[in-house]
Parts: structure tokens; C-alpha cells; sequence
């Protein structure tokens, strides 16, 4: 895939993501709650959104991981490297207090 159907790709997710989430916490507002109101049901859909246009080139992020052309292994270790990063910082949260 090249650069532009990628950007493509991820603008279409985040705006499907955009409403599916208005939608998700309009009519289920114990979700809205649940994410951090308004603001965190908009944030939440828009990065799953983007999440889910990029799926066709996570691959990419895991090749820069391991070097290597094991294109299942470089796509878990893509879709995993965001959330190893956000785990990091909460670790580091925890113990700055």
C-alpha cells in the first residue's frame, strides 16, 4: 500500500471511529462515564478508528522492530509496540508518585 492510500485509510477510520463513538456514548452513557465522559469517547474513537485504518501496514512497525520479513510476527509486535509504550508510562506514573 502506498503512503496516500495509508493516509486515506486512517482518515476514513478516524471519522467512522468519530461517530461510532458520538453514537456509542449517546445512546449508552454509562460507556460515556466509563471512558471519561465526552472528550474521552471522542479521543478513544478517533485512535481506534486510526488504529483500524492503519491494520494493512502495522506490519512495518514490527519489521523496524525485529529486522526480519515475518510478516505475522511483524504485525503482532506493530499492533503490540502502542500499547508496550502506554503500559511504559503508566509503570513510570506509578512510580513517580
Amino acid at each position: 500500500m502506498n503512503r496516500a492510500g495509508l493516509r486515506l485509510n486512517q482518515f476514513m477510520g478516524i471519522i467512522v471511529g468519530l461517530v461510532g463513538a458520538l453514537m456509542t456514548a449517546n445512546f449508552w452513557p454509562h460507556i460515556r462515564l466509563a471512558v471519561g465522559g465526552w472528550g474521552g469517547a471522542i479521543l478513544w474513537g478517533v485512535a481506534l478508528g486510526g488504529l483500524f485504518g492503519s491494520l494493512g501496514s502495522l506490519h512495518t512497525v514490527g519489521r523496524l522492530i525485529t529486522r526480519r520479513e515475518n510478516h505475522a510476527l511483524n504485525a503482532l509486535l506493530g499492533l503490540l509496540a502502542p500499547f508496550a509504550l502506554i503500559a511504559l508510562l503508566l509503570v513510570l506514573l506509578v512510580i513517580a508518585r
